[in-house]
């Protein structure tokens, strides 16, 4: 082999080293990129879950303390007012108890939509009492005997007693819920509250 091909063939070689050199940086350029991209994208993505996931924990707790406080303030209404009926006229009382009424059923229809099952349906057992509260409140306000007034009253006042403890369970597992607690307390009984038998005594 003479020394001019050996040249041509360095040569080739050469040219073929920068030119396979020059590809091979571009290739891995370009992968380099690529994974930078997708790193990026995997942020962006999780950023926006991060956000869409606080979204719709801001909107249920602001769900969830509506919810809670009409509760509350339904009860609370009708506690007034039958206390005010066993001592006397509860005007005033009796139209608190009618808004109160409104405002917790516009906000349970809120919810519906957007609170989760296991806390619609420890709800519903809270508004089920309030219901039957709220009827034999009527009946009493109705009522033209004072002696049977009196013991409908005792009973309505019992009934609206033994619904704080339920009201309890449910704010737990609303907490729980929109990241403010993370157990639910010891306490926490998902079957807290009268059985059906026994609200049908009131």
């Amino acid at each position: 082999m003479s020394g001019a091909t050996i040249s041509v063939i360095i040569a080739i070689v050469g040219v073929g080293g920068t030119l396979a050199s020059a590809v091979i940086t571009q290739i891995l350029t370009q992968r380099a990129e690529l994974q930078r991209l997708e790193r990026e994208e995997r942020i962006r993505l999780a950023e926006q879950r991060t956000a869409d996931d606080q979204r719709r924990i801001d909107q249920l707790r602001n769900c969830y303390v509506q919810m809670n406080a009409h509760d509350r303030h339904y009860r609370d209404a009708m506690l007034a007012y039958a206390y005010a009926l066993k001592s006397g006229s509860a005007e005033t009382d009796a139209a608190e108890v009618a808004s109160a009424r409104r405002a917790q059923r516009d906000t349970r229809a809120e919810a519906q939509l957007i609170a989760s099952d296991a806390v619609l349906d420890l709800e519903s057992r809270v508004n089920t009492q309030l219901t039957i509260a709220y009827r034999r409140l009527m009946e009493a306000a109705d009522e033209s005997d004072s002696s049977t007034r009196q013991a409908r009253l005792k009973q309505v006042i019992d009934l609206l007693d033994s619904i704080i403890p339920q009201l309890g369970h449910v704010r737990a597992l609303m907490r729980v819920e929109v990241t403010a607690s993370q157990e639910l307390p010891d306490w926490y009984n998902p079957e807290i509250g009268l059985a059906q038998n026994q609200l049908a005594d009131y």
